[in-house]
């Protein structure tokens, strides 16, 4: 680990993917040689040129992860194109766990394994995930068993521009390239300096509370004792009609998510699919029996505010000035933002922090899991400060 950390970020919207990978690692470098990449690309740009052009550009031999987006951005701005993060002078190292691992607790283990090869006074797992895998809280409880509760789990699922056709992950041990469909990336970090976590969503409960009394994994059969997909559409005051068309039913209900209760308030479930015959609803996390869940609404300053809130979070408990950070903000939130809503949250990223580079994705799915927050989140802003 060297004496001198340092955090660089480039972003490229040229139209050729190994172009744009290239320009945004040698903006990232600024010429340091780096100890991790970390890449994030947009469906348009997550091909294995630009994977390996970006490992050229850094010389070939560096730590790689990255994950497709449904967008990504720096302080510059957002776009389609190639988002590159450099980091140099921290204890790194990583793992890959392709999608022929069905089960996610034992690619949890495996992503996080990475944190075995780094002893540090600071230490913090980073992880990519699968944003179409069907539980994906699996996975962070897996990655729990070898974090434990003093090193935190942070990061985001791949994202496929939302239109649920698969992810891809980029990924290189220092030699070769990889480029993988619908997988699991671990990064462990070592650093005599704290790391920073932030996390804010902007959603508060609404109505009285409910009873989850039937449910498996994402799928929730039953609320108050009723079946879960008429508990649904009856509350949120949706026609009936709805829950027969899937992609109308998925518009509706990313906006229109449960809260689970936690002690320090509530993560957001997205409700994406219904199930007619079996009357259930079902998201992309476990939602366990016997919980008590809400309906949330939006505060609309909140989730306006939210990316900027995470990330002042993540910086102010720093005893010096962050060299940079990792932000990961849930693809629905520009949904329920709108254009105009999106934009200015950017633009309070951007002045709250200001200037401390960034760089960041939009993500189907958010992790934190440290004492106050459990491990999977949704239409949630999540921070990561390095100091």
């Amino acid at each position: 680990m060297g004496a001198d950390r340092w955090f660089g970020v480039g972003r490229s919207l040229a139209a050729d993917p190994a172009t744009a990978g290239t320009q945004a690692c040698r903006d990232a470098l600024g010429g340091r040689r780096a100890g991790l990449l970390i890449v994030f690309a947009s469906l348009t740009h997550a091909t294995r040129e630009m994977a390996e052009a970006v490992h050229a550009e850094a010389g070939g031999d560096v730590l790689m992860i990255g994950c497709s987006t449904s967008g990504e951005f720096t302080a510059d701005g957002g776009g389609a194109g190639v988002v590159v993060n450099a980091l140099g002078g921290y204890d790194v190292s990583v793992r890959a766990v392709p999608r022929d691992v069905d089960d996610l607790y034992e690619a949890g283990i495996r992503a996080a394994s990475c944190l075995d090869d780094v002893d540090a006074e600071n230490r913090v797992v980073l992880l990519l995930g699968d944003g179409r895998s069907s539980d994906q809280q699996e996975m962070v409880r897996g990655a729990y068993t070898v974090a434990g509760a003093l090193v935190p789990l942070v990061g985001g699922c791949a994202g496929d521009n939302v239109t649920q056709t698969g992810t891809f992950h980029f990924f290189s041990d220092g030699t070769t390239v990889q480029l993988l469909p619908n997988a699991v990336l671990g990064a462990a970090l070592g650093s005599p300096a704290p790391f920073g976590i932030g996390i804010a969503h902007g959603w508060r409960k609404t109505g009285e509370p409910m009873v989850v009394s039937r449910s498996e994994s994402g799928t929730i059969f039953e609320l108050d004792g009723e079946p879960a997909l008429d508990v649904y559409l009856r509350r949120t005051g949706a026609d009936p009609a709805l829950a027969d068309d899937p992609a109308a039913f998925l518009n509706f209900a990313t906006i229109r998510p449960l809260g689970l209760a936690r002690r320090t308030g509530e993560d957001i479930r997205v409700i994406f699919q219904a199930d007619p015959a079996t009357r259930s609803i079902s998201g992309l996390a476990d939602t366990p029996e016997g919980a008590m869940v809400w309906f949330m609404e939006a505060d609309p300053e909140g989730i306006v505010d939210a990316a900027s809130t995470a990330a002042v979070e993540a910086t102010s408990g720093l005893p010096s000035e962050a060299l940079g950070l990792l932000v990961f903000d849930c693809c629905v939130r520009s949904i329920a933002l709108g254009p105009d809503g999106t934009d200015l949250a950017a633009s309070r990223l951007h002045d709250a922090i200001k200037p401390i580079p960034y760089g960041g994705f939009y993500s189907n799915g958010e992790i934190v899991r440290k004492p106050q927050a459990k491990g999977m989140h949704h239409l949630t802003v999540v921070a990561l400060a390095l100091g």
